[in-house]
């Protein structure tokens, strides 16, 4: 039987007083040009530095500014922002978004322009 992996989601809260977000993404981590790089496919986000924790700092401050953002726009901006990337609502759980687009190896390889060889880890983080 073939495990499931996990799925990513962004849970949205869009009352005004409550603006929040929840959120668990697939996080790559490679290095490139003596860099580590920490790169999200499905928010097109990404972050470096000489060493991990360097780019974990960079990754949270990154993905701070990002739902910074998205916290300053209406319900239906949001949506138009996010659903350039796949994201759409889940059925029966409207402030749940969940991402219909899979970016494989071999595409992000070819994007940050790296070797074959190049090693890429994969996880999920929650925010």
């Amino acid at each position: 039987m073939e495990s499931k992996q996990p799925e990513e989601y962004l849970k949205l809260n869009f009352a005004k007083s409550k603006k929040k977000a929840i959120a668990r993404l697939r996080l790559l981590t490679f290095v490139a040009a003596n860099q580590c790089i920490l790169y999200i496919p499905s928010l097109n986000l990404s972050a470096y530095g000489s060493d991990i924790d360097e780019a974990k700092k960079m990754i949270e401050d990154v993905l701070e500014d990002f739902f910074s953002h998205l916290s300053q726009l209406n319900e239906q901006q949001v949506l138009q922002e996010i659903k350039q990337y796949g994201w759409v609502r889940r059925p029966y759980l409207p402030k749940q978004l969940r991402n219909i687009q899979f970016i494989d190896e071999r595409s992000i390889k070819e994007n940050f322009e790296l070797s074959d060889e190049t090693i890429i880890h994969e996880q999920f983080i929650s925010v």
